[in-house]
């Protein structure tokens, strides 16, 4: 249901700052359970800073619980006569606006709490140069699935710092045994906010650019981290279903499935890393997907599959065991690609799980997630998985391609 206040009760209750005759143009302005619109409100200073209180105010509406959707907002000025106290005329400014606005959910997280996150990653480490390759394995820390913005980030936030700096610690200490670090994101950095799944825009707690921004800064923190090794340094980056940029009322992507929010944030990240290299003297070295649900990377001898794990389709009683016929019908139809990869890893299933056959092994990756908080899971299922980052030591060192696994 909609409601509809017009400026002329406004102006009977004497609210703002426009006075007698300019009152009765304060414009009008529609309320719905979502949101709503204001149009040609008039007042007599103009709005700065982007604080839009004063507008919901002058209609007895509490500013708090909306949120101006800023390129809707129409803005006109201009110099009006205005009567004097003792009878004469003057003129005065007038400001006219006009704007869609958006209801903020209960959970929704501050701006103050996102930029106290952003500062906090911003912090610099003290890296040194990388040594060069002497043998050892390749360490991956595979991040899958945080998708911030949804109900609990800050918890996933801290879920994400806490696995990270666990496996930076852990190949830290196993030193020469470490080749290298390879930074894996399997995909759902973010939650979204349309389209994809119609309940996203009510729970919520940051919108579609504050999402992508805490992704960026994560990604940034965590490859300055992996840096901190001195040891050569790779990273990879895969299309997602709650990457999707969809068509409204369906699930197909606008463009295509390239095109992508888990891979688009991947490539601002290693524009920035590429751009400091010359002055870092720290390089890494970039895999990230396209159109296909995957990639291949050779670590340290092995051949390695990431994936987020939704495109690929496969049919059994459990998600390991569709999983593996997924990966089966994908090497029997790229043979020449896949065939001798040894190694399987995916995402999208929410818990930690591994099954090795034909001398595979194929690793499922938990979610960073807060706990419990894929409601429709739990509500229809009763199933959850503790959050954490998988991460491992992979090479020729073992006759399994792998040791030193722990998810943290």
């Amino acid at each position: 249901m909609t409601l509809d206040i017009t400026g002329a009760l406004a102006a009977t209750r004497h609210v703002g700052t426009i006075e007698h005759e300019q009152a009765a143009q304060a414009g009008t302005i529609q309320v719905g359970s979502d949101g709503g619109e204001f149009k040609d409100v008039t007042v007599d200073s103009e709005i700065l800073d982007n604080d839009w209180s004063r507008i919901f105010r002058i209609f007895k509406l509490n500013p708090d619980e909306f949120e101006v959707v800023d390129d809707t907002v129409k803005i006109t000025t201009w110099q009006q006569s205005k009567r004097l106290e003792n009878g004469d005329r003057d003129t005065v400014q007038l400001w006219s606006y006009s704007g869609r606005f958006t209801r903020r959910t209960k959970d929704r997280i501050s701006p103050a709490v996102v930029a106290e996150w952003r500062t906090a990653l911003r912090v610099k480490s003290r890296a040194k140069k990388p040594d060069p390759v002497t043998g050892g394995g390749t360490y991956p820390i595979l991040i899958a699935d945080p998708q911030l913005g949804k109900k609990g980030t800050e918890e996933a936030v801290e879920n994400y710092k806490r696995g990270v700096s666990a496996h930076i610690a852990a190949a830290r200490s196993l030193a020469d045994e470490v080749a290298g670090v390879h930074v894996a994101w399997m995909g759902d950095e973010t939650e979204n906010v349309v389209n994809s799944y119609g309940n996203q825009p009510h729970t919520i707690e940051l919108n579609r650019s504050e999402q992508l921004a805490l992704d960026y800064d994560l990604r940034v923190w965590a490859l300055r981290e992996a840096l901190s090794l001195g040891k050569p340094t790779s990273a990879s980056s895969v299309i997602s279903n709650h990457g999707e940029w969809t068509r409204n009322g369906g699930k197909d992507p606008v463009t295509s499935q390239g095109d992508n929010a888990s891979t688009f944030i991947a490539r601002q990240v290693k524009s920035l890393f590429d751009e400091l290299a010359p002055f870092t003297g720290q390089t890494v070295e970039w895999h990230i997907g396209g159109g296909d649900p995957g990639v291949t990377i050779n670590l340290s001898g092995v051949e390695c599959y990431f994936s987020h794990g939704y495109i690929e389709k496969g049919k059994g009683g459990s998600t390991e065991i569709r999983t593996r016929a997924a990966i089966e019908r994908q090497i029997l139809g790229k043979t020449d690609q896949l065939g001798a990869t040894a190694l399987w890893f995916m995402a999208h299933y929410h818990h930690f799980y591994s099954q090795e056959f034909e001398g595979r092994t194929l690793f499922g990756c938990p979610a960073i997630e807060a706990e419990r908080s894929s409601e429709y899971m739990l509500n229809q299922f009763g199933v959850w998985s503790p959050p954490g980052v998988l991460g491992m030591l992979v090479g020729e060192h073992h006759s399994r391609g792998w040791s030193n696994l722990n998810v943290f």
